[in-house]
């Protein structure tokens, strides 16, 4: 992860003046989910654009051999933040995301989000993660 983060702020020339925010995505074992795990680190800038790396791991449920793994995304999009009561009762960060990678579509990760399996991957086969994404650590 220190790598990639190195990576990140010599590649990214956003960076400058942005956060950076460090993330990781942990599936929960549900009969019957599709399921990912991912780690990244993305900047944002201060109009709320977010880019960076991702490395993202999907299994599809209840088939074998179904996992495929993708180092170092590069990925790209916004990020939103609701403040507690808005939408739940804690506060909470929404990232909105498209990446390189062709068969991934989007990626919508909600950080910190109290409700299980709330973060998505959607995908051009129709299929669509799901996993707990968790803010590791932020930096200015």
């Amino acid at each position: 992860m220190k790598h990639t983060l190195l990576v990140l702020l010599v590649a990214m020339p956003m960076t400058v003046f942005a956060n950076t925010i460090s993330f990781r995505c942990k599936s929960a074992d549900i009969q019957g989910v599709h399921k990912f795990d991912a780690s990244g680190v993305v900047t944002v800038d201060d109009f709320n654009r977010v880019e960076g790396i991702a490395n993202i791991v999907t299994e599809k449920a209840g088939a074998t051999q179904s996992i495929q793994s993708f180092e170092e995304v590069r990925v790209e999009g916004y990020i939103r933040h609701f403040n507690g009561g808005e939408v739940s009762k804690e506060p909470f960060d929404q990232l909105v995301l498209k990446t390189n990678e062709p068969y991934l579509k989007n990626l919508n990760l909600l950080l910190d989000f109290e409700e299980k399996i709330a973060s998505r991957i959607s995908t051009i086969d129709n299929f669509s993660y799901r996993s707990n994404c968790k803010t590791v650590d932020t930096f200015r």
